[in-house]
């Protein structure tokens, strides 16, 4: 009985300190720039879509590699910024942010 009250408030303490962090609370790292291409046999604007999600899945991929797990989101990520262009047949996306940690 007294170890599982001393558990309940350890958890609810270690509750109270993360949910009172401040939101702004984040150690972000140098940018991370990505690169895709599309040339797939589709209309122009999937062509348009698979380059600029495949430039942020390798951008998730290269801040995963480069400055570990809790770097890959790129929701969390400051200055995100993803430039696209191409032709007709193919389509070229790269994507560009500093990778974010909450914490």
């Amino acid at each position: 009985m007294r170890t599982t009250l001393g558990l309940v408030a350890a958890c609810i303490a270690t509750t109270a300190v993360v949910a009172t962090a401040p939101a702004h609370a984040r150690t972000c790292k140098g940018t991370i720039t990505a690169k895709a291409r599309s040339a797939a046999q589709v209309s122009d604007a999937s062509r348009l879509r698979r380059a600029r999600e495949n430039a942020i899945a390798n951008w998730s991929a290269r801040a995963r590699d480069t400055y570990g797990w809790a770097y890959r989101f790129w929701g969390r990520a400051d200055e995100r910024n993803v430039d696209c262009g191409g032709g007709a047949s193919a389509k070229h996306c790269t994507a560009a942010a500093k990778p974010c940690r909450l914490l």
